[in-house]
């Protein structure tokens, strides 16, 4: 059996601890002074601080959603749609679908979040199964990184000196490869595979 946390029955509060325990620990190894250790700890939160929000963001959007029932409505809604779609053509507007929300959702987890409570019950009326489900979120999520003006793609152009536009000339043959292939891959997961 492979030991996690959920099965030791740890959630946030129990890993946040044992995160800041393995801190305080190898401040104590590194021998880093006190200040030293408490601006690396700041300095590195620091640079989790979006993600954190952006997460807590889709999750209040997510509460919002199931407590006033519109995940309930959207999937009542979209499940009649969706019930008249073979597996693999849902496989693959899934995953234009995590392509579309990637843009303006660059976090995976708050994507994740936000995305997953109504797209995997949507997957179980097509009898699709849920690994192709995260196929796709993953792949959806990482092929529109590639090009999201909202991700980090604009810094990272930035600070190796490529303008965006010569970026999109080299990068747009691979992704529609990428993109085709994963179509494919997508298609025969879902049809074929359980």
């Amino acid at each position: 059996m492979i030991w996690g946390v959920s099965s030791l029955g740890w959630w946030f509060q129990e890993v946040a601890a044992m995160f800041f325990g393995v801190a305080i620990i190898i401040m104590l190894l590194s021998g880093l002074s006190e200040k030293e250790g408490v601006n690396g700890f700041i300095s590195g939160a620091s640079e989790v601080v979006g993600v954190a929000l952006i997460i807590g963001l889709a999750r209040a959007i997510n509460i919002i959603m199931e407590n006033g029932m519109i995940s309930d409505t959207l999937l009542f809604y979209s499940s009649n749609v969706v019930a008249e779609m073979g597996k693999g053509l849902f496989a693959i507007v899934m995953l234009l679908v995590f392509a579309f929300l990637g843009i303006f959702i660059p976090s995976t987890s708050g994507l994740a979040v936000l995305s997953m409570p109504i797209l995997a019950p949507l997957a179980d009326t097509v009898g699709l199964s849920r690994a192709v489900v995260v196929d796709a979120f993953t792949w959806g999520q990482g092929i529109i990184l590639f090009i999201t003006p909202t991700g980090l793609i604009f810094v990272v152009l930035q600070i190796v000196g490529i303008p965006y536009n010569k970026w999109l000339k080299f990068v747009m043959p691979l992704l529609v490869i990428i993109a085709v292939l994963v179509i494919i891959i997508l298609y025969i997961m879902s049809v074929f595979f359980r």
